[in-house]
């Protein structure tokens, strides 16, 4: 790496640069018909530190939280705001009093930057590495560090996933101080940690989502592991490729014990994101965007291969695998119409990447044709992650809205873009208009109003 690509961090610029201000912007201008189902809010969260950082050592995944949100009633998009999540280093920094914690103080609580949820009439701001979820008000507004009313026993994740048939949320947690062990738990439906399992691992993986099935819990034990050496000499991301590591999936069974687990290897590569994981007889089906590796020579990445989505076969009773390629468009930030989390699906969806991880394309995928649909409005319009929102009373899977923040490169402003899911390839329903830039981020939800 030269000099000047030291220095340079490409993560800070373009539609990833940081935005300065906290704002609220009320009666937003819409194109189209906003469908007057849609009451709820859209909410997005990602890094956007406050103040100038080290270039050279900046990693965009460890810059403070910013949420934004839209809300959406009557075909009306009533207002736009964002905030940055006020964890103890973002007051500090801002020159405000604490925000109340459940936690002592020495307990690690990192800029809450990655997704934010509604749950249990809650909205949260979360992260993962051992940092609690920060909870907000319905504005954004950062309420306090919470403890899951005293249930969570440490740490959390940035990706819960709920089960859409017992409505609980699964969460896979790691923290470094554990050393070779991960947390699986279970958060019931008012809110509170029901069940935590300890899973002992090879090393400290970073395992950023779960994806689970009807019979198991999927474990991500890949050789993006905690590195001493980098920690102690001030990386700001000290989560390094082990070329070394067994990568392996575990499969915990759904109500077991960690001596249940069974261990299946698959060729090395990083998971990010599962798309979705079923059974299939004995087989468990995942499918995710697959990074060949992660953090190896490019520490400020992802820029280690482009992501594909591939299919995987895992068998718990031989514990062997198998691999398919599903879609070879670079892609990341897989989603589905989340009524199928863990159960045979047909649609996924997800965002084209480019160089620098530039979010540009939407892409929908049928698994059972095979077809292909990309929608890409390069150069003007890049988008980001797709979330779906099936349609009132809906009968078929896809039927329903496919929402997306997108950046304007002819004005430097952001849309929110909504699309029917049948036709994502055709103009968007509607487009509510932002007089502002909402950067590159990471994750967001539709929170409808019925369950925020």
């Amino acid at each position: 790496m030269s000099t000047a690509d030291a220095t340079r961090n490409p993560f800070l610029e373009g539609n990833l640069a940081p935005v300065r201000d906290e704002v609220t912007i009320t009666d937003l201008n819409v194109t189209g018909l906003l469908p007057e189902e849609l009451d709820g809010r859209y909410l997005r969260n990602g890094p956007n530190p406050i103040g100038e950082v080290n270039a050279a050592k900046y990693h965009w995944f460890t810059g403070h939280g910013m949420v934004h949100g839209i809300r959406l009633r009557d075909g009306r998009a009533e207002w736009y705001r964002n905030r940055w999540v006020r964890n103890p280093e973002v007051s500090r920094a801002l020159g405000e009093d604490a925000k109340p914690s459940d936690w002592p103080a020495d307990h690690p609580t990192f800029a809450a930057n990655t997704n934010v949820i509604g749950y249990a009439g809650k909205t949260f701001a979360i992260v993962e590495a051992g940092s609690p979820p920060v909870e907000l008000s319905y504005d954004l507004d950062t309420i306090k560090v919470s403890n899951l009313e005293g249930t969570l026993p440490y740490a959390f994740s940035a990706h819960p996933k709920k089960d859409p048939q017992t409505g609980e949320l699964h969460v896979m947690t790691y923290w470094w101080g554990w050393g070779n062990k991960v947390q699986y738990l279970v958060v019931d439906a008012s809110g509170q940690v029901r069940k935590a399992v300890d899973i002992d691992v090879q090393g400290g993986p970073m395992i950023h989502d779960i994806a689970f099935t009807e019979k198991y819990v999927l474990v991500f034990d890949l050789p993006c592991v905690f590195n001493l050496d980098a920690a102690m000499g001030g990386s700001s991301l000290p989560y390094y490729w082990d070329h070394e590591y067994d990568a392996r999936v575990g499969l915990l069974p759904r109500e077991g014990t960690a001596a249940d687990v069974k261990w299946v290897s698959i060729d090395p590569c990083y998971i990010f994101h599962p798309m979705n994981a079923y059974d299939d007889g004995d087989d468990v089906v995942l499918d995710a965007a697959r990074h060949p590796k992660m953090f190896d020579r490019e520490r400020r990445g992802p820029s280690e291969g482009d992501p594909t989505l591939d299919r995987w076969r895992l068998n718990p009773l031989t514990g062997k695998s198998s691999t398919t390629r599903v879609c070879d468009r670079p892609q990341e930030f897989p989603r589905i119409n989340e009524s199928l989390i863990g159960l045979p699906y047909r649609y996924g969806y997800s965002a084209g990447v480019g160089k620098q991880f530039a979010q540009d394309t939407l892409i929908k995928v049928d698994h059972h044709s095979g077809a292909i649909t990309a929608r890409s409005d390069q150069p003007r319009f890049g988008y980001g992650e797709p979330v779906f929102i099936p349609r009132e009373n809906s009968q078929q899977e896809d039927d329903g809205y496919v929402m997306a923040l997108r950046h304007d490169t002819s004005s430097n402003t952001s849309d929110l873009a909504v699309f029917d899911a049948q036709a994502l390839d055709a103009d968007p329903v509607a487009v509510v208009h932002l007089p502002v830039r909402v950067p590159n981020g990471f994750h967001g939800n539709w929170v409808p109003d019925t369950t925020a």
